[in-house]
């Protein structure tokens, strides 16, 4: 889901530090509608359906995560001359911009959605090697903050591009 800010804004304001956060919007339609379904599942188990109890269960934990994201500090993505910090429930990881490449907006089959992909000599393990294997990418950021995805990517790549022309940026 759009926000007001553009990619525009943002990159005028290197060398940040900029914070940009997820839409809270997108996040609580999604709580909405998974506790829609959980009601569906609760409905369904006094009907008798053993079903039911799948569908309250999956759907219950939707609204779990769609509630635990739109608490403050939860997620985030913060850009400076250094590098940038992905914040997801809760837990920061942080690369380079010399360690991070290749910036694309990429839908993952066989959702239609769309994230921003990357290459982040940072990370070698098995899972990035995978991750790599399937996407064709190794990195990836969990939301795209307010802003289109080919947008995000558009600026992710820029605000790199910036950077390297700072002094002490090796890549």
């Amino acid at each position: 889901m759009a926000s007001k800010t553009s990619a525009a804004d943002v990159l005028a304001r290197f060398p940040g530090p900029v914070t940009l956060h997820p839409s809270l919007k997108k996040w609580g339609l999604m709580f909405a509608g998974c506790a829609v379904f959980a009601i569906a599942g609760q409905a369904m188990i006094r009907n008798g359906a053993l079903t039911g109890w799948f569908v309250l269960m999956f759907f219950g934990l939707g609204m779990l995560v769609g509630a635990v994201a739109m608490l403050p500090g939860a997620a985030a993505l913060t850009l400076d001359a250094t590098g940038f910090e992905v914040t997801s429930f809760y837990r920061r990881s942080r690369a380079r911009w010399q360690d991070a490449t290749g910036f694309i907006a990429a839908g993952i089959p066989p959702a239609r959605l769309r994230f921003v992909l990357f290459n982040d000599a940072g990370h070698t393990g098995t899972l990035s090697r995978i991750n790599a294997a399937f996407a064709g990418r190794n990195g990836a950021l969990p939301d795209t903050y307010g802003l289109r995805a080919d947008d995000l990517a558009q600026l992710m790549a820029q605000w790199r591009e910036r950077a390297a022309g700072t002094v002490g940026f090796v890549g």
